[in-house]
């Protein structure tokens, strides 16, 4: 959980609130100026469909992120996995102004959704995929591959 103190926003869980280093910004859009976007995979994928639109891979979770800017939040859709034998779905991204990537490791279900309030303006990217074993271990266990990349302009 420490890549997510580094992301410097709260990061809301469905069920839960997982904190990060700064408190809330509430930041509002003047009317008329409100914009959705959403993620898409550059480099293909099987389209899901929904909305916003999922992705995925064979044997891979899928994943789908939208940016709602009179909201001012973006929020990753990712799951499609209930079997017993993950514990966790590591979703990894990328964000505006910072190098490298960054993870997240949040709890299994079939439909789940991670909000970050009042992200950072510019481009996001992010990838999921399903891992056994504990979440406060060194290294991952065993994982699915990757759900294909999204990339999602955030203005």
């Amino acid at each position: 959980m420490a890549a997510a103190a580094a992301l410097l926003v709260p990061v809301v869980l469905v069920g839960g609130r997982a904190t990060a280093a700064q408190a809330r910004v509430s930041v509002s859009a003047p009317a008329g100026q409100c914009a959705s976007e959403d993620a898409y995979a550059p480099g293909g994928g099987t389209d899901l469909g929904g909305t916003p639109k999922r992705f995925k891979y064979a044997d891979t979770p899928y994943a789908g992120a939208r940016f709602d800017g009179c909201a001012n939040t973006l929020r990753v859709y990712y799951g499609g996995y209930s079997s017993p034998h993950y514990s966790y779905y590591e979703v990894r991204y990328t964000y505006p102004s910072r190098l490298g990537w960054y993870s997240w490791q949040l709890r299994m279900g079939e439909y789940r959704v991670a909000t970050v309030d009042a992200p950072a303006r510019g481009d996001w990217n992010f990838k999921v995929r399903a891992c056994a074993g504990a979440i406060d271990e060194a290294g991952p266990g065993h994982c699915t591959g990757w759900s294909p990349q999204l990339f999602l302009h955030a203005v």
